[in-house]
């Protein structure tokens, strides 16, 4: 194997809190900024509760199509939804920063991350990451917040591309990037319906990583890695005899 492709949530990063009180925390404080920083009248309330079911259903449309569907859009619907002044969508961007604030402070490194990406820089691997996301800014400074980038090259995700794994095209564009054929990759993720699914579509070996592992359900108890490793450690020891 010459290249190494990361998931970044539950595969670099593990989430510390609770995630559904997170994304209401972020919601209300969006909310507020509107309210208090730019001065616009609206339903807090309302925005809210449109904003977190705008967010479930872009997750069904977009796991079902393959095609991500940003934070942005679904704060514009929600906006829309609750009859908010136009004015409110010309700061979708930076209202959409001020919500992944407490998810972003939620993510912290597994204590073995950098060690193992340092190792394997030094290895000689090219190393790379793309990550289903629904906002590419927030994915670029996780990033940067955890000093990861030095390793890392390319940083994509689903909303900078529009591709969601597991559709092959992510792997295969960051593949190409580097030079190499699929079967030089390897991709390493904590899912088997994304992760492990496109890198197998795509012509790569896939390694499945179980820090936080979610149990396999009806849908996914088909798709078999082609390693397992229980820490990001072990995970490095298995890429060396790949």
């Amino acid at each position: 194997m010459k290249g190494i492709i990361f998931d970044l949530g539950s595969t670099l990063l593990r989430f510390t809190d609770d995630y559904d009180a997170v994304v209401r925390a972020g919601a209300e404080a969006m909310a507020l900024w509107y309210f208090k920083k730019k001065h616009i009248k609206l339903d807090q309330v309302a925005l809210v509760e449109a904003f977190i079911g705008e967010r479930a259903a872009g997750r069904v449309q977009a796991c079902q199509t393959e095609t991500e569907v940003t934070a942005q859009t679904s704060l514009r619907q929600a906006l829309k939804k609750i009859e908010a002044p136009t004015t409110a969508d010309a700061f979708a961007e930076a209202a959409i920063k001020i919500y992944f604030e407490p998810e972003e402070a939620a993510w912290q490194p597994y204590t073995d991350t950098v060690a193992v990406l340092q190792q394997l820089a030094k290895s000689g691997y090219r190393i790379g990451l793309y990550s289903n996301a629904t906002d590419d800014p927030f994915i670029q400074r996780l990033v940067n917040r955890y000093k990861l980038r030095p390793w890392l090259a390319p940083v994509f995700s689903s909303a900078g591309w529009g591709w969601r794994k597991p559709k092959p095209e992510p792997f295969q564009l960051i593949a190409d990037r580097w030079g190499l054929s699929p079967e030089d990759v390897v991709v390493v993720g904590d899912t088997l319906n994304a992760d492990i699914l496109g890198a197998q579509q795509a012509g790569m070996t896939g390694l499945l990583v179980t820090m936080d592992e979610s149990p396999a359900n009806a849908d996914n108890r088909h798709i078999r890695p082609d390693a397992v490793a229980a820490t990001l450690t072990e995970a490095a020891a298995l890429l060396t005899t790949m």
